[in-house]
């Protein structure tokens, strides 16, 4: 499907309704709907529409021919019968698939940002927003040019007990990061960006996470796309696979692991940095965030994946929870993706040189993993160049390789920097 392409969400326990296109300034119509389906707001796929086919009887009919199968495997599993359809009035409430948490902990949400106000303060409405009690939030201001995230925080949110601001003046994603992890008083720590939409029932979701088995050390969610009105935005909404999974999953060194061949190293997997949580035991005992990496750091990300790389390492177990969502606003000019794609492949090796360079594990089995890892990057580039839709794909692909070649060097460089500062 080319874009635009409308992005809406489908709560199975209400009553189906009619979808309206709104007009777009660019007088261009969207092509098609793609619909997260939910139930009691826990999802169990998309949908894709047609733009012609939006009246509540099609849209049913639609959604249940493409994912009937996953609904009633869903409701099997809570020991619930199988529908023969979907009907407009929807499934009765009782009916739905969310677990109900067993403990509601103080869970800390930290915000890093720097100098994009107007970003920041669309993150901390969404939160304000969350259905989930209690919380608190830590927005970190990295090294700012300016006072005007700080100004609009506190004029906005000064009266809310539950935000706090703080700045931290060391330069660079994880060391905003390690800050909020500093200045939090929950007992898990929750971090996103400020480039999302924050799902109402996010921190529910992360929290049910948590309660799925034991020694649970970090939960990751589901990134959908909070929009795709161009060809920039579809790229990476095809590229990138935060959005795609909507099952569970566990990740360890023994029973649960990834049958990929770069496992536990295939980093991706996992999640990603603006949707995840930790518990403070966890990020005590497999340390901080390491800030020769991240945004702000020579090699612009990496951080992320790092992290969830040590907590398997370190025998712990990460969740995949679904129900946690954000929802990513991807860059919509194409000379701003082209510099994200780089960073996104410097960061990938960075953090992969990090792990081999920290942990004696990891200097043992990557090496092999290589090859691997090399045929795998291929393999996604012919994907990529043999798209029909995605014109300015081969040239981002390479940026993203260039960067991949960069990031090993680009770590050691972010390395000896922290050593110059420490002097």
């Amino acid at each position: 499907m080319r874009a635009p392409i409308f992005i809406a969400e489908l709560e199975l326990t209400e009553p189906i309704s009619d979808i309206s296109l709104p007009a777009r300034e660019d007088g261009q119509a969207y092509n098609g709907v793609r619909l997260l389906v939910r139930v009691r707001h826990v999802p169990v796929g998309y949908a894709s529409l047609r733009p012609d086919a939006l009246d509540a009887h099609s849209i049913a009919t639609e959604v249940w021919s493409q994912l009937s199968s996953a609904i009633n495997t869903r409701r099997a599993s809570r020991g619930l019968g199988a529908l023969a359809n979907l009907p407009i009035q929807g499934i009765p409430p009782e009916e739905g698939l969310a677990e109900e948490l067993t403990a509601h902990p103080l869970v800390t949400v930290v915000v890093c940002t720097r100098d994009r106000p107007e970003g920041a303060i669309v993150t901390l409405r969404g939160l304000a927003a969350l259905q989930y009690e209690p919380f608190e939030v830590v927005l970190v201001d990295n090294a700012p040019v300016t006072d005007l995230t700080e100004k609009a925080a506190r004029a906005e949110f000064g009266n809310d007990p539950r935000v706090r601001y703080v700045r931290e003046p060391r330069p660079g994603l994880s060391c905003a990061r390690n800050r909020g992890v500093a200045e939090a008083a929950g007992e898990i720590v929750a971090f996103t960006d400020d480039d999302v939409r924050i799902d109402p029932w996010w921190l529910d979701g992360i929290v049910r996470g948590f309660q799925q088995t034991e020694d649970v050390a970090c939960v990751t969610g589901l990134i959908p796309s909070a929009q795709i009105d161009n060809t920039a935005q579809l790229y990476f909404d095809r590229r990138e696979s935060w959005g795609t999974f909507c099952d569970r999953r566990v990740f360890d060194l023994t029973r649960n692991r990834d049958d990929s061949p770069l496992y536990p190293y295939s980093a991706g997997v996992f999640g990603a940095g603006a949707n995840f949580a930790m518990t403070r035991s966890a990020l005590k005992e497999v340390g901080p965030f390491d800030e020769a990496l991240g945004a702000g750091s020579p090699c612009g990300g990496g951080e992320d994946l790092d992290m969830f790389m040590r907590v398997i390492l370190a025998g712990l177990r990460l969740v995949y929870e679904p129900s946690a969502i954000v929802s990513h606003v991807h860059r919509s000019e194409f000379s701003e993706l082209s510099k994200q794609m780089k960073s996104y492949g410097s960061g990938c090796t960075a953090a992969l040189t990090a792990i081999v360079v920290n942990n004696s594990r990891a200097r043992l089995e990557l090496p092999p993993k290589i090859v691997n890892g090399v045929i795998r990057v291929f393999r996604i580039s012919n994907q990529v160049r043999e798209d029909p839709v995605l014109p300015s794909a081969s040239g981002l692909m390479a940026r993203e390789i260039g960067g991949m070649l960069l990031g090993p060097w680009l770590y050691f460089k972010g390395r000896r920097n922290l050593r110059r500062l420490a002097n």
